[in-house]
């Protein structure tokens, strides 16, 4: 056994992929392509909605359509794809409600969208609002099921917008999911490695795991082959928004036929963050694997609304057991976030049940860091143990030149685009923006925006802000100061050899 090695590590017991539905090869993807269409022909109302979706918004007939929706059962839908296809339905139109198109902002969904999408949720052990999971984890197909998983091989099966660019933005997050499943298995072969001192295994685990964000990182890096910033930034973005430090909606939305009224008398209403690349399991995954943690930029702030009850121990059909109204459990405060507790955890209400509870668990044994500096710290001159070191660390430097790729394409897609905002203003807060005289609506081209990379990279650092205060995420956060300090959190974790 290698000097200094902790005893306590061969009682560590190694969560096992499958038992928390991740695939080997696909990772967090279903390794069996997502439902196209629900099988029941019971829900048709919906599915008949989202096939003229487009139609409706453009007419600006959606709300009217779905405010005579009935209120379908839950209980018809059979499996968890099911469940997967039913969640991706209702998001896409309840969002499409609350949102609209260059329709004022409204603060309800009414009983026919909301009663259902509570209770998919609670089966899937996910908040009732659009996530990464539903626009990138269940919303693809394979163009030739004969061929394999890859960027070229992928179309989308619903979308906001109806374009390209949002299909492509999606797609992209879509492949790097599935060129990250493999770094899944290595990073519980670097665990077992770890557990039995076995550093050649060890070593050979960790250059996987960097062989595999350097991948995600180049897939990354294609966003901009097909996704045009201004269609993403005016088109796409608005929809994956969220009802929680949201100025539009200032009390978040009311779900009704879910809460009624609290002991005061008055409506209850929900807040949920929106959609956002944190909400990826296999990112938390790799930091947790590293040992990287972030912290919130803000640690004062305190997130209240119904946002805190889906909790490890809940069973997939939960929601069948709350004693109140329609099933659906009332709404609970969020405890304060402490810098103890980051803002990745409170966004993992996000993600999946299973998958939430692999990075819960995978983080009670995180101690590949901790393994890697007992060797490093007993002055030990073994090649070997130099080689865990430089291995370790350039892991590090994988995730944190992918940070930095990201933080270019925050800047491209959405802080410029913030920032030549200028000609677009507010009718009211309460309603979609409009354009002003002099704003040009001409799409950048894709070598426009190629080009504008370069000089991304030198202003990056000065892109937390526009005229009208910080850039908030889809996520509620201050945007690029809390990217930029996820990426400096990454660096610090880096093994000095002695």
């Amino acid at each position: 056994m290698p000097p200094n090695h902790i005893e306590a590590y061969p009682q560590i017991t190694i969560p096992r992929l499958e038992d928390y539905d991740i695939d080997p090869v696909t990772g967090f993807l279903p390794s069996i392509p997502p439902l196209r269409r629900l099988p029941d022909p019971y829900y048709e109302p919906w599915e008949s909605l989202l096939d003229i979706f487009h139609d409706l918004m453009l007419a600006g007939r959606l709300r009217e359509c779905i405010g005579k929706l009935e209120i379908l059962k839950t209980d018809r839908l059979k499996t968890p794809a099911e469940f997967r296809r039913a969640f991706l339905v209702l998001s896409i139109l309840a969002h499409g409600y609350i949102w609209g198109n260059f329709e004022p902002v409204v603060d309800r969904l009414p009983a026919g969208l909301a009663i259902p999408w509570v209770k998919v949720s609670a089966y899937l052990e996910v908040a009732p609002i659009v996530n990464h999971a539903a626009v990138v984890l269940w919303n693809w197909r394979l163009i030739f099921p004969n061929e394999p998983l890859c960027l070229n091989n992928l179309a989308t099966l619903d979308t906001y917008s109806n374009t390209l660019d949002e299909s492509w933005f999606y797609l992209v997050t879509t492949a790097i999911e599935g060129v990250g499943g493999r770094a899944l298995a290595a990073i519980i072969s670097a665990f077992q490695a770890a557990r039995d001192a076995n550093n050649k295994d060890l070593i050979a685990s960790l250059t996987d795991i960097s062989t595999a964000i350097s991948d995600i990182r180049e897939c990354l890096q294609r966003m901009y082959e097909k996704c045009d910033p201004y269609v993403f930034y005016w088109k796409v973005r608005p929809y994956l928004a969220g009802w929680e430090n949201e100025d539009r909606l200032p009390k978040g939305i009311i779900y009704e036929g879910v809460d009624g009224v609290d002991e005061k008398g008055e409506t209850i209403f929900r807040q949920y963050v929106g959609a956002s690349a944190g909400q990826s399991a296999l990112i938390q995954a790799l930091d947790i694997a590293l040992n990287v943690e972030h912290y919130p930029t803000n640690t004062k702030t305190k997130a209240k609304g119904h946002s805190n009850i889906f909790n490890s121990t809940s069973s997939k059909n939960s929601f069948s057991y709350y004693p109140y109204p329609n099933n659906i459990p009332p709404v609970q405060d969020e405890p304060s976030i402490t810098p103890r507790q980051p803002y990745l955890h409170k966004i993992r209400q996000n993600i999946p049940g299973p998958h939430r509870r692999f990075l819960e668990d995978l983080a009670k044994i995180a101690h590949i860091r901790e393994y890697i500096m007992s060797q490093a710290d007993c002055d030990n001159k073994d090649v070997e143990v130099a080689a865990l070191v430089d291995v370790y660390n350039e892991c590090l430097n994988k995730m944190n030149e992918f940070r930095n790729k990201h933080l270019q394409i925050v800047s491209v897609y959405i802080i410029n685009q913030a920032r030549k905002a200028g000609g677009l203003h507010f009718n009211s807060k309460d309603h979609a923006p409009s354009l002003d005289k002099g704003f040009s609506s001409v799409p950048k081209t894709s070598a426009n925006t190629l080009s504008s990379v370069a000089s991304v990279t030198t202003t990056v650092e000065n892109s937390t802000t526009t005229h009208s205060g910080p850039i908030k995420g889809t996520g509620g956060t201050d945007l690029m100061p809390f990217l930029k300090q996820m990426r400096d959190e990454t660096a610090s974790k880096e093994i000095v050899r002695h």
